[in-house]
């Protein structure tokens, strides 16, 4: 093993510096903190005190992500307009609506110890590497407080809510602005996830395993950032938001989980009458109430302010307010109003079992998500989770409320325990990759839709990667490591193997008869000798996805349904369909190139990072795989075709005595092109290869590693 030790002495005179100036300081009395990195530049981070810990955790994120860092708890304080300017008021508009960072600094001083020892070191380790490296800091840039990093942990959460409240809001209300999470004209596919867990007697070691596959942007506020920490009482590894304290997906020595995204129904939106002498009062139980109101303040990058006025009902964040016709909307969302997240995961990362964890969840502080989970016992649990009101039966909550009825406010939620799931099932696995809780396992231990309380599934289906993920789980009963790494990085284009069935019926019966036969038969025999694993010197992947796409009905998304239709449904018409949208796929592809007609994958398919172009060898939508990156290829313009959304995090965790865990992330932990690892990740997931994630001394001994050491007095910026 080699070692290069860097000491550094943060001291009060660099603490001092102009920049930040005033801020007090606490003596910890010289403690050591270790930041070990390994080959890939994931911080480990090894402290006498969880508070230590924490402080070499701000410290690290700050010398790998320090603005991005910065601009998440901006976004959560509702300033991104400071860095951005006018373009980014109207995403200000909407945090601030929100209140996500007040309410945390709001119940800042109930929170549990542990919460914010997290917290402020957290945040003294950011200030830390801010006052010792002013060359790095953003011109808008001030000393972070703790609270910051706890609200910027609830970001993630808001936005399914906040799709939900627009796609209600009704007409004649504008959209509450939202983070680009990569949906759009430049990015065209849909999110997804993927979790599964195999209990300890289907495994061939007898240990549970957790798989963590979230797809997501790579991107903003959405990107994910590898960590590990061991303080005192701490001692989890795992992925987080780039700028929260504490990783989301999680494992410690005796549990791990990971999330998938659901659609429960949990936001209304709310019709209120104007009092036409006083457009600051609503109509609520026959009577005119106040709202809350509130002048805020937008600072622009140029010195210059923008001024509006922002109000609150007893339904919600006020989201239109129309005087000149007597008429408002508020939004009643189930991520609103919520302080205690922090201690939830606090609690979830402190629990020992799938059953402590279940205690943690059930105090209901995430609106939204799946957990799949395991544990070091051996147990294995799937809920489909979130906050969902207990509405009035009967009510149609899918449209604008009547505002002015008190009976149509509720705060009552469904409670955990009654929430669709799959626990500790006798098959020995779950997984969900945003099916619905009723397609988890396969089997008769799968919730029934009947059953569901109301609003807590909402439409969700069978999905092609959970049909094709329970095919493998079921057709395993004693699951290796290996095999659980080859399962979670599988990157076959699932729909290859049944489209090319339905091709070869349709080219054996029909294609004799095709007018155009020969300017497709040997893209028919390619696709057809071609096993579905794209690799970036093949041409089959780009050919086969974009038929796929165009014969779905330019559908970036197909059914499990449209994959299992029956041979025998393979008619003249279906055939020629096929035929036609093979030959238009075809040309289409020609009119990408100046020369030649075929896209070598890689071409299309691949990352850029640090001026270097990363072919990756996974699926993408339609043609979709387990592990995944994701592309644009509608457009007439090749160099604008590389990843920016899929696979955020891939891990596979392990319940072993020593633990053990395998990922990887797709633009790894920084984009600093100055240090080693900065393409170190990249490189790896491009061919979908997962590197060792050390957990104990020992298996970071086995690696080459760089360690610096703090000791230092921190800056305290309790409130």
């Amino acid at each position: 093993m080699i070692r290069s030790f860097i000491n550094v002495l943060v001291s009060v005179l660099v603490l001092s510096t102009q920049a930040f100036a005033g801020v007090p300081l606490v003596d910890l009395d010289g403690e050591e903190i270790r930041i070990v990195r390994d080959p890939w530049g994931v911080p480990h981070i090894f402290a006498a005190t969880d508070r230590g810990a924490a402080y070499g955790h701000g410290w690290a994120v700050g010398e790998d992500r320090l603005e991005e860092a910065l601009s998440a708890m901006w976004t959560a304080n509702g300033r991104r307009s400071e860095i951005e300017g006018e373009r980014a008021i109207e995403i200000d508009r909407t945090y601030r609506l929100m209140r996500i960072a007040e309410f945390m600094e709001d119940a800042w001083d109930r929170y549990p110890p542990l919460v914010r020892d997290l917290a402020v070191g957290y945040a003294d380790g950011i200030n830390a590497y801010m006052a010792a490296h002013p060359e790095r800091v953003p011109e808008w840039a001030e000393p972070v407080q703790p609270s910051w990093a706890l609200a910027v942990g609830r970001l993630v959460n808001f936005w399914p809510t906040l799709g939900r409240v627009n796609r209600e809001r009704g007409k004649g209300t504008p959209r509450l602005a939202l983070l680009d999470f990569g949906i759009g004209d430049e990015h065209w596919n849909p999110i997804g996830s993927n979790g599964w867990a195999i209990a300890a007697d289907r495994t061939e070691a007898g240990n549970a395993m957790l798989a963590a596959d979230p797809h997501m942007p790579w991107k903003h506020e959405f990107r994910l950032y590898e960590v590990h920490l061991k303080g005192e009482t701490i001692d989890l590894a795992g992925a987080e938001v780039i700028g929260a304290a504490l990783p989301v997906f999680c494992r410690t020595p005796d549990v791990s989980w990971t999330w998938t995204a659901n659609k429960p129904d949990h936001a209304d939106v709310y019709r209120l009458e104007l009092d036409p002498e006083n457009p600051d009062r609503y109509l609520h139980g026959g009577e005119w109430v106040d709202f809350e109101r509130r002048d805020v303040e937008y600072r622009l990058p140029d010195g210059t302010t923008r001024n509006e006025v922002l109000r609150w009902s007893v339904h919600g964040p006020v989201i239109h307010h129309d005087p000149e016709n007597n008429r408002a909307k508020a939004a009643w969302l189930a991520s609103y109003g919520l302080s205690d997240p922090p201690i939830q995961l606090h609690d979830m990362v402190r629990s020992k079992t799938v059953e402590d964890l279940e205690k943690a969840m059930s105090r209901l502080q995430f609106a939204s998500f799946n957990i799949v989970a395991a544990d070091r016992a051996g147990d294995v649990i799937f809920v489909c989770g979130g906050r969902v009101p207990q509405r009035p039966e009967g009510l149609q909550a899918n449209r604008p409320l009547d505002g002015s009825d008190p009976s149509l406010v509720w705060t009552d939620m469904v409670p955990w325990e009654d929430l669709p799931g799959v626990r500790k099932p006798e098959i020995g696995f779950v997984q969900n990759c945003n099916n619905g809780p009723e397609f988890t396992t396969g089997t008769s231990e799968d919730p029934v839709p009947s059953a569901f309380p109301r609003g807590t599934a909402g439409r969700e289906r069978d999905t092609v990667r959970a049909w094709y993920l329970r095919q493998l789980l079921h057709e395993d009963d004693s699951v290796t490591a290996e095999e659980g790494k080859a399962f979670l990085v599988d990157g076959k284009m699932i729909p290859h193997e049944p489209m090319s069935l339905r091709l070869r019926h349709a080219w054996e019966a029909y294609g004799s008869e095709y007018p155009k036969r020969q300017k497709i038969a040997g893209d028919v025999e390619a696709i057809l000798a071609w096993d579905g694993v794209p690799r970036s010197f093949q041409s089959e992947p780009s050919l086969f996805l974009l038929w796929l796409f165009m014969y779905a009905g330019d559908r970036p998304v197909v059914s499990v349904d449209f994959l299992t239709r029956p041979i025998e449904t393979v008619d003249l018409e279906d055939a020629t369909r096929m035929f036609d949208t093979l030959l238009a796929a075809k040309k289409r592809i020609a009119g990408l190139l100046p020369f030649g007609s075929e896209i070598p994958w890689g071409l299309a398919h691949h990352i850029r990072k640090g001026g270097r172009t990363f072919s990756v060898e996974t699926g993408m939508y339609p043609a979709i795989s387990l592990m995944n990156a994701n592309a644009d290829l509608r457009g007439s313009d090749l160099s604008k075709m590389k990843c920016t959304i899929g696979s955020a995090y891939v891990a596979l965790h392990e319940m072993s005595d020593p633990p053990r865990s395998w990922t990887i992330t797709p633009i790894g932990q920084t984009d600093r092109r100055d240090l080693s690892y900065h393409t170190a990740a990249t490189e790896l997931f491009a061919t979908r290869t997962l590197k060792p994630l050390p957990l104990t001394e020992a298996q970071l001994a086995e690696l080459e590693t760089t360690e610096t050491v703090l000791v230092m007095p921190v800056t305290d910026t309790t409130p």
